[in-house]
């Protein structure tokens, strides 16, 4: 097969800054397509970052080349945004990120991302669907859509992926949080475990190239949070490696493979009734064997500090605190690696009461391979988890007859996904939390919670 560079591509690779880094011998003839997908993220009222790798005709392999976005409002081709013939980067694995602004709140839109070859000959071309917040002022309807801990080694199908994301479109959710474990570079039986850059990064092509996977990510708005297994493996903390695979290496990885803004704790406001916070668990943590005290932090100072305050001054009718593992627990026998365990009591046991002492705030979590809802015994704090992606991925987990007192739902040994639904009867905000089941289940509801907000 014959390769080539052309001048254009150069010339763009020059404005980004990666000049020098493609070799003539690596620009294939053949346009290239989008088959380990795109993704669409980070939204806000007036603004939406579209990601997107290039591959080669043939596979998952990274390819050379230009992308160009065109975005407008459903029905209203007028209000056209578009962005034109964006180099992806050869030194990270041939992604982009593309910021649009200037977005109408509360908005449908509809709009199309083309691949284009070095010399601009048009490649694949797919349509993309997403919807803008609310502005924070303004009452609204909101479905979002939950899951964690999702593998190779447990697809619901060896093809199309994870039958979920075939079935939460169905909702018409406004946008999908993903808290934490979106791949596991520490597990080896579906492919070798991910010890290096270049096998950590065909983890993640494999994953979005799932047909299931790959085409939710083009038609909802996404937010990815990371936790353990996709930073570097099974609880770990900053200065650790994994092979080959350094703590540095597996931070720009996650940033590299998925929609990101400047920080990885940050907020979604939903209009008048829904604010969410992402919060970080892996990049400012003490180490877990580390003697526990009020210096010992799995937060870190900076972002405890950014909770609380804009916590406390948010005007939201419901608070969610999104956390990648949980903070009420009950846990899993053994583990010292999130805030419900012994080795976090200290901060674990200041941001219970913290959280409690605002009204109309609940915590949902992931990292724990079962669906639950449990209340703190101490401070009356509802944490909301929502189970791993499907059955084959489950675990019993904690004992049901041992923690009564904290269960409001146990779904031991049950996956899926979580919808949480905030509405209003009769002017009174609702916030509902739905478990759903996975594929055999058809995805039944499996238990709700409703709340309605009390401090009117």
């Amino acid at each position: 097969m014959a390769w080539k560079l052309g001048r254009t591509f150069q010339a763009m690779l020059a404005l980004a800054g990666i000049a020098g880094s493609v070799m003539a011998a690596d620009i294939p003839d053949h346009p290239p397509t989008f088959a380990t997908g795109v993704k669409i993220g980070e939204i806000t009222s007036e603004s939406v970052t579209i990601w997107s790798r290039l591959c080669g005709p043939e596979g998952t392999e990274g390819a050379p080349g230009l992308v160009t976005i065109r975005c407008w409002p459903a029905g209203n081709p007028e209000r056209l945004v578009e962005v034109k013939n964006v180099p992806v980067d050869p030194e990270r694995d041939f992604t982009c990120q593309v910021v649009l602004s200037g977005l109408l709140p509360g908005t449908t839109y509809e709009g199309k991302i083309a691949a284009h070859g070095p010399d601009g000959a048009l490649g694949e071309t797919v349509a993309l669907h997403f919807k803008t917040a609310p502005v924070a002022s303004q009452p609204a309807e909101v479905c979002a859509v939950i899951v964690t801990c999702q593998g190779h080694e447990t697809v619901d199908d060896p093809q199309k992926g994870h039958w979920v994301y075939s079935h939460m479109p169905s909702h018409n959710p406004d946008f999908f949080i993903h808290t934490g474990d979106v791949v596991y570079y520490d597990k080896g039986k579906a492919m070798p475990v991910s010890t290096n850059v270049p096998a950590a990064r065909q983890r993640w092509n494999k994953m979005f190239a799932y047909p299931w996977n790959r085409d939710f990510h083009r038609s909802v708005g996404s937010f990815f949070m990371k936790d353990d297994h996709d930073t570097l493996k099974n609880d770990c903390w900053p200065g650790q490696s994994y092979g080959e695979l350094t703590w540095e290496d597996g931070l720009k990885l996650f940033r590299e493979q998925t929609p990101q803004g400047p920080l990885p704790y940050r907020r979604i406001r939903w209009g008048k009734d829904l604010e969410c916070w992402l919060l970080e668990g892996r990049d400012y943590r003490s180490p877990n064997n580390s003697p526990d005290g009020p210096d010992k932090t799995l937060l870190g100072k900076a972002q405890k500090a950014w909770l609380k305050e804009t916590l406390q001054r948010s005007d939201a009718s419901f608070k969610l605190v999104v956390s990648p593992a949980p903070v009420v627990g009950p846990g899993k026998a053994g583990k010292g690696d999130n805030l419900a365990n012994k080795a976090f009591a200290h901060e674990g046991d200041e941001l219970r009461e913290f959280l409690s002492s605002i009204p109309n705030t609940y915590v949902v979590c992931g990292d724990r391979h079962w669906q639950y809802a449990s209340k703190d015994p101490t401070t009356g704090l509802v944490e909301i988890c929502c189970g791993p992606i499907n059955n084959a991925h489950a675990q019993v987990g904690s004992n049901a007859k041992e923690n009564q007192a904290m269960h409001l739902y146990y779904g031991g040994g049950k996956g899926g996904y979580l919808r949480v639904v905030v509405h209003r009867v009769d002017g009174i905000p609702r916030i509902g939390f739905l478990w759903h089941g996975d594929r055999t289940s058809g995805g039944a509801i499996n238990h709700e919670l409703w709340y309605s907000k009390t401090d009117l």
